[in-house]
């Protein structure tokens, strides 16, 4: 399924826009990218700031595209929505994404005027903060410790903060870290003393949490959000259900002798 986003741009100078996109894990996403003039598109370049200088997304000049240019981890992922460019638009289509596609993108193109000199051009970037999210269904039986995992994108950038929540918690949540330590402000009293990150170095982007002594009232839909510098990103939802150990049976010993 595609996450479309409508956006024009409409061409004064230099013009910056800034969208939110969530994509489901292993879904094709379209970032939209359009522009509004008669003048030439002679760069087109989708990049993303964490990849430095390992590569673009997507690089285009001169009415051609560089596969040389671009990522490893984009090869034979992307291509453009339409590639004439009919009516200005630029967008990407991105395929079969994972978490690690989970970033800040950056549309950036260059346009000439065929007319007047080649150094008059006029340049527009569009950033699209995307994010791929996930969920999964756990069952776990009451009296249980269980483990909801969650997994950061891997790139450059150091987690600032994990906060796990639950919808129906409103603006209470399970669990924050921050900054190394956890706060209690606003956490729920249901999970007081009773939830911890598997591993609070979080190696490798590992944020999962662990739930002690589950009971039927931590059923429930949960949300684990990843904050770095700049984003803030749902990384996956998980629907939880908690049984008695009889229903895990579907009632074959439940209150049988044997």
């Amino acid at each position: 399924m595609e996450s479309l986003i409508s956006l024009l741009f409409m061409i004064s100078g230099s013009v910056a826009l800034q969208q939110d996109v969530q994509a489901k894990l292993g879904a094709d996403v379209t970032l939209q990218c359009q522009i509004t003039t008669d003048e030439r598109i002679s760069v087109l370049k989708w990049s993303r700031a964490d990849l430095n200088t390992d590569g673009y997304v997507y690089f285009y000049r001169n009415k051609r595209s560089y596969e040389n240019y671009q990522h490893p981890s984009f090869h034979g992922r992307v291509k453009l929505r339409d590639p004439e460019m009919k009516d200005g638009d630029v967008s990407l289509i991105l395929n079969n994404v994972t978490f690690n596609d989970t970033g800040m993108y950056e549309c950036h193109v260059a346009v000439r005027n065929p007319v007047r000199s080649k150094r008059v051009h006029t340049e527009i970037s569009h950033f699209i903060n995307l994010t791929v999210t996930d969920q999964t269904n756990i069952t776990a039986e009451s009296g249980q410790n269980i483990s909801l995992p969650c997994r950061a994108p891997t790139n450059n950038k150091q987690i600032l903060a994990v906060q796990w929540s639950r919808a129906d918690l409103k603006r209470e949540y399970v669990l924050l870290y921050r900054d190394e330590v956890f706060v209690p402000d606003n956490q729920h009293p249901a999970f007081e003393n009773r939830v911890d990150l598997q591993d609070r170095q979080m190696k490798d982007g590992d944020v999962s949490l662990i739930l002690k002594n589950v009971t039927i009232n931590d059923t429930g839909t949960y949300e684990c959000h990843v904050f770095r510098r700049g984003t803030n990103h749902r990384i996956r939802t998980i629907s939880l259900s908690v049984v008695s150990p009889c229903e895990s049976l579907k009632g074959r010993f439940c209150g049988q002798r044997l």
